[in-house]
């Protein structure tokens, strides 16, 4: 904020800044010569070492080829909230992330396939941890053969208003294996898991005059699954991200965001050159300002502001990023990246008071050269 800012400026920002924080839960051989003992030790430790790098060098040439990763994560939204505001010690005050799923796979971890649903959960004032919003579904599997599964369950997080109201929110989460060096079957999924939640608001009636900074009527949803690409007897990994989003209503619905089609990422990695791949599909979003007419957003990133009739010394800046980084090897072992869909950052004077990212998803898939031995 400048200094030469209004007097009712600096007040409001205050009242914002103190709405928001009151809101937080803030070895000798024995009798044998010297010579003779050292001479033995050393030959013992040599053939130990040997023996050691040997074993080594023969498991990893042995589980080499069948030892992959993947990790894939898709989320509804994240707000940062006064970040880097003034005053106020701990950098970001408000780290919230809303509606993940997300799943991890690595054959090197005693829980192979681990697969999550989460509600809410962040970091608050100061780094404090926000774990007490978090409500979670877990299933974890590995390294024997196995299957967990958490059916459908309604999950009612602790209330975190005013920086954030929910409706009634679900989730469901799925991991399976089939045991060292076995691939499950491609027509089954590996990891699956939702994450659902009805009729989000993020920083509603924080600022006077206007309704939530961002809404979603109706419900919203992060997806995710992993699965195996049999190949004879090789295989390769697939990672899938996607979210069903509703449409968006900024400052009580000043500005209106249509969704049209939903973002969707998808990761490849089959081992065998020029055969791993990331796709990406981005969303298709229509936008209506104060005043009824489209807005036009680039399409390559580049941030567009969007003036409030009623009270100019606000600011909203839209961007659609799309792809924020990409990694594709051309031996076809590793594919990742990470997108955003829709990016907002609200203003007060010139202050940021929020930076929302909507739908970022984010996929990483990882294997031996070749592919996968099942």
């Amino acid at each position: 904020m400048t200094p030469h800012a209004p007097a009712t400026v600096r007040r409001t920002a205050l009242a914002v800044s103190t709405a928001l924080i009151t809101a937080l839960p803030v070895l000798a051989v024995s009798g044998a010569p010297a010579g003779a003992a050292a001479r033995s030790d050393a030959a013992s430790s040599a053939s130990a070492t040997t023996d050691a790098l040997a074993a080594r060098a023969g498991k990893k040439k042995g589980t080499q080829k069948s030892h992959h990763r993947a990790k894939v994560g898709s989320q509804v939204l994240r707000a940062i909230v006064l970040d880097q505001t003034p005053g106020i010690e701990g950098g970001k005050v408000v780290d919230l992330r809303v509606g993940r799923a997300a799943a991890n796979i690595n054959t090197r971890k005693e829980n192979t396939a681990v697969s999550t649903s989460k509600t809410l959960g962040g970091r608050g004032l100061a780094d404090n941890d926000l774990s007490g919003l978090l409500t979670a579904l877990v299933a974890k599997v590995g390294p024997a053969k196995g299957k967990e599964a958490v059916p459908s369950q309604t999950l009612v997080p602790v209330p975190a208003e005013p920086l954030l109201s929910l409706g009634v929110s679900t989730g469901d989460t799925m991991a399976r294996w089939n045991g060292p060096k076995k691939c499950v079957p491609g027509r089954k999924a590996v990891t699956s898991s939702t994450s659902s939640t009805a009729d989000l608001a993020v920083l509603p009636s924080v600022i006077p005059g206007f309704g939530s900074l961002l809404g979603l009527d109706g419900t919203v949803s992060a997806i995710q699954k992993t699965s195996y690409l049999p190949k004879k007897k090789k295989a390769g990994l697939k990672a899938v991200a996607t979210t069903a989003l509703a449409d968006i209503g900024l400052f009580g619905d000043m500005v209106n965001v249509e969704v049209v089609a939903d973002p969707k990422m998808v990761a490849v990695a089959t081992g065998r050159p020029g055969k791993a791949k990331i796709t990406y599909t981005p969303a298709v979003l229509e936008i209506t300002g104060p005043d009824g007419s489209p807005v036009p957003i680039p399409t390559d990133g580049a941030p567009a502001e969007i003036g409030i009739p009623t009270n100019p010394l606000l600011g909203l800046t839209i961007q659609f990023p799309g792809i924020i980084s990409e990694k594709v090897t051309d031996n076809g072992r590793m594919a990742k990246a990470k997108s955003v869909t829709l990016r907002l950052v609200l203003s007060l004077a010139g202050q940021v008071i929020a930076d929302v990212a909507v739908a970022p998803l984010q996929t990483k898939v990882k294997v031996p050269k070749g592919g996968i031995t099942c």
